[in-house]
């Protein structure tokens, strides 16, 4: 917390501090509403009594009438905050970030603290002697998911959304109320709101956080049963503990307050080759497309759209002869651009909507929910398109163009095909009842779907994911960024094929190939889960 000047009249510290000090505060807050009233009833009996010299018409009654609105206003205000105030959590916050005094209750009002999935403590609220400061017991680690409480900086993430409940807005009882007032009554005492349970996993959290160091990007691990949210990491990350002025200074280098997992937006390049995959056999889809070596393009005017072998040989003075005739399942393992670029164009515009839509792409999905805030992830970017754009059509079927996706958009995607099509919806509050969105494609073909990401593990691109311990189903992805900018580097997959229990996404900003950056990461993941217990052949 910042420093802040020494409190005023510190003189009156001995007697702020005796034992008596709550009933002589009571004492004396009685004797002042007595008194107040007492001065308004006398104004009142004055202002009646002169209301004849006072002024012509009907303007001494108005006065009047304002003025003992005014005043009643102020005392009702007064009264509010000593007897009920402690029900209004804005108010609580406003008193606890700008009266600084040190007998002002709200610096006696401690937000509850934050717990994983095991009842492991996140945050807890300490007291210092210029009032409340929270504790992040893990620093950087949860430091987007969580966010931080600062009285200057104000609220982000969880520490937003659940602001109310943390400190005890859901108080109704007679009880409760007498409690909480007894506390903040007795300044050896001090009001702490509910803890609060997330679904969040400390030594997940951790392993990830770990597996990302010195690189920029995000990792989302989902258990698919019930969308609970098991890690959630973005880096680079801040301490809040420790929040420094320079965090907020316009442009700071990497955006570390960027919450990339569910608010930063990337190319999500052939990982989105999955969505594609469950819009054409929705159509129907079957049989084989050519794969020429020199790549595919809807107009002589457009770029040609080329599988990456094609660049490989081209550097090494080869010639690549394509990969000819594929199916669905082979072109996926293969990642062929030329592949899946005409098969997008070949599904109706409206098909390729309606599919991203029932991923839950298109609208915000809160992860925390209450009616006065919410934590969400943030709605993908699909390009405006129609049917009379193929080729914008073929670049958003190979992830490319102007599609832009978070982490845990892909992580959901994954999640559905794991559910047998229909898509789960992401929570960190294990009291939110499941929710499930649309359906990607129908069983059957998620089936086929799964399968088919299996093959990408057992004989494709994510053969390094190939894991003795437990069969994994994944798809890799290499989005391009620009010019002389690096790609970036895409893994998402569930765990294990036969009865799946995981869906996660890795992402790395600018890591290059999907199969070479982001799915080690996952790799390494998945084994951490296979040693706690967590994933099971």
């Amino acid at each position: 917390m910042p420093e802040l000047p020494d409190a005023p009249f510190s003189w009156f510290d001995p007697l702020l501090t005796d034992e008596a000090w709550p009933h002589l505060a009571l004492i004396l807050r009685v004797f002042l509403l007595l008194g107040f009233g007492f001065l308004l009833i006398r104004f009142s009996w004055r202002l009646r009594a002169e209301r004849q010299t006072a002024l012509p018409g009907a303007w001494p009654r108005v006065m009047t009438g304002f003025l003992l609105l005014f005043l009643v206003a102020i005392a009702w205000r007064q009264a509010h905050w000593q007897l009920f105030g402690r029900r209004n959590e804005n108010f609580v916050a406003f008193m606890q970030r700008y009266d600084r005094r040190e007998f002002n209750p709200a610096h006696r009002v401690r937000p509850g603290r934050i717990l994983d999935r095991k009842g492991r403590i996140l945050v807890v609220s300490g007291m210092t002697e210029r009032g409340v400061q929270r504790v992040y017991r893990y620093g950087p680690v949860f430091s987007h998911a969580l966010g931080y409480n600062h009285p200057v900086y104000g609220l982000t993430g969880l520490e937003a959304a659940a602001r109310s409940v943390l400190l005890g807005g859901g108080l109704r009882s007679r009880e409760d109320l007498i409690a909480m007032g007894a506390e903040l009554m007795d300044r050896e005492r001090h009001a702490e709101g509910p803890s609060l349970t997330t679904t969040l996993d400390v030594d997940l959290q951790v392993s990830a956080y770990e597996l990302l160091e010195g690189r920029r990007g995000a990792v989302v691990v989902l258990d698919i049963r019930n969308g609970d949210v098991l890690a959630m990491v973005s880096r680079p990350e801040f301490d809040p503990n420790r929040l420094h002025p320079r965090l907020f200074a316009g442009q700071v280098p990497d955006a570390p307050l960027l919450n990339r997992a569910l608010s930063g937006r990337y190319p999500p390049g052939s990982v989105y080759k999955v969505l594609i995959a469950a819009t054409a056999l929705q159509d129907g889809f079957s049989g084989t497309l050519d794969t020429p070596p020199d790549g595919f393009t809807t107009s002589p005017a457009n770029p040609r759209i080329r599988d990456h072998q094609y660049y490989t040989a081209e550097r090494e003075g080869r010639v690549w002869r394509g990969h000819g005739q594929l199916g669905l399942g082979e072109a996926l393992a293969k990642s062929s651009n030329v592949f899946f670029a005409q098969l997008g164009v070949r599904s109706d515009w409206d098909a390729h909507v309606r599919t991203a839509d029932a991923a839950g792409l298109l609208q915000p999905i809160a992860l925390w929910e209450r009616p006065e805030a919410t934590l969400a992830v943030q709605p993908a970017r699909l390009p405006q398109l129609s049917n009379q754009a193929p080729y914008g059509i073929a670049q958003y079927s190979i992830g490319q163009g102007d599609l832009l996706v978070s982490p845990m958009h892909m992580a959901m995607v994954a999640a559905a095909v794991a559910r047998g099509g229909q898509s789960v919806y992401p929570r960190l509050d294990p009291k939110m009842p499941l929710r499930t969105g649309g359906w990607i494609c129908s069983a059957e073909n998620a089936e086929t779907l799964k399968w088919m990401m299996f093959r990408v593990v057992r004989e494709g691109t994510g053969r390094g994911i190939d894991l003795a311990e437990i069969p994994v189903a994944g798809k890799t992805g290499t989005a391009q960024t620009g010019a002389g900018r690096e790609s970036h580097s895409w893994f998402m997959g569930f765990a294990p094929v036969s009865e799946p229990r995981w869906a996660f996404a890795v992402l790395v900003e600018q890591g290059g190939y999907g199969s070479q950056t982001a799915l080690p990461i996952a790799r390494d993941l998945l084994r951490e889960g296979v040693r706690e217990g967590w994933l099971k052949p």
